[in-house]
């Protein structure tokens, strides 16, 4: 697993982004929450889905798939914490346990001998 700091650096700031729009939703009542957790959710899976070359392709090809998808499904939950009146704790749990499932899915990808 190589980093290729280009494509990382462009992958963080594109989190920035999203998260700063997340956070400038007239509608969110939990800035300061949705604004750190977004953009953690969202860096870490893009910069894993386009910031980092792996030895084998095939399990490149599945470390991507993975990040991706979460990048999706990330997007989609703080989109919705962000536009709804949800409260902080439940936005807390929900995309926290959403962040730990990848974290641990993208572990086990690693781990594995292909």
């Amino acid at each position: 697993m190589r980093i290729n700091p280009a494509n990382a650096l462009i992958a963080v700031l594109i989190a920035a982004l999203m998260a700063y729009g997340i956070v400038s939703a007239d509608a969110n009542q939990i800035k300061a929450a949705t604004g750190f957790g977004s953009f953690i959710s969202l860096a870490c899976t893009l910069v894993m889905a386009i910031g980092v070359s792996f030895d084998s392709s095939r399990a490149g090809a599945n470390m991507r798939t993975l990040a991706f998808t979460f990048f999706v499904g990330a997007l989609g939950l703080n989109c919705l914490f962000a536009f709804a009146g949800f409260s902080q704790t439940s936005y807390v749990i929900t995309c926290g346990t959403y962040f730990l499932l990848y974290v641990f899915l993208a572990n086990a990808l690693f781990a594995a001998k292909h």
